[in-house]
């Protein structure tokens, strides 16, 4: 794992989603700077496209989505926020969203696998994260991601990385 900028990860999964976002005239708000991570770079933004294209995904025909996204600093690790205004999830199904091929709607309404959160869940776990959702229905969803901190190297005098005179 490695130091990873989540400004430039929210980017490139933006970058990704551009033609979604175009079509469906998605208007997403960043508050940057975003802070440091300590993850797998691909990894997350994998992670975050798959979050933010459900945002767009699951909204009532008609609305225009919309989506905030802005991370926490939390005691040991930072929290990524993606707040949508979609369909919501109810509560007795917010555990199940994130296993492999589970899908609350029909694939003719709501298309897709059922693997994307799966996927969110596993990669964020593997890079000693955490993944999970509030919502209610009809109200939109706020899925949250935490990764480790960057920890700042020490000023210690004994650093092996502090280069020492033999004279």
């Amino acid at each position: 794992m490695q130091k990873v900028d989540l400004t430039h990860v929210v980017e490139e999964a933006l970058k990704q989603l551009s033609t979604q976002l175009q079509e469906q005239l998605a208007q997403v708000t960043v508050a940057k700077p975003l802070p440091l991570v300590m993850a797998h770079r691909s990894t997350l933004v994998q992670v975050v496209t798959n979050i933010l294209s459900n945002a767009m995904k699951f909204v009532q025909p008609g609305i225009q989505p919309k989506v905030e996204i802005y991370a926490e600093e939390q005691q040991d690790s930072i929290q990524l926020s993606i707040v949508d205004n979609g369909i919501g999830i109810a509560p007795e199904h917010q555990e199940r969203i994130f296993r492999v091929f589970e899908r609350l709607h029909g694939v003719e309404i709501y298309p897709g696998t059922g693997i994307g959160l799966a996927i969110v869940r596993k990669g964020l776990e593997r890079m000693g994260g955490r993944a999970g959702v509030e919502s209610q229905l009809s109200t939109g969803s706020r899925f949250w991601i935490a990764l480790p901190k960057v920890v700042p190297y020490s000023n210690d005098t004994n650093d092996a990385s502090t280069p020492h005179s033999d004279n």
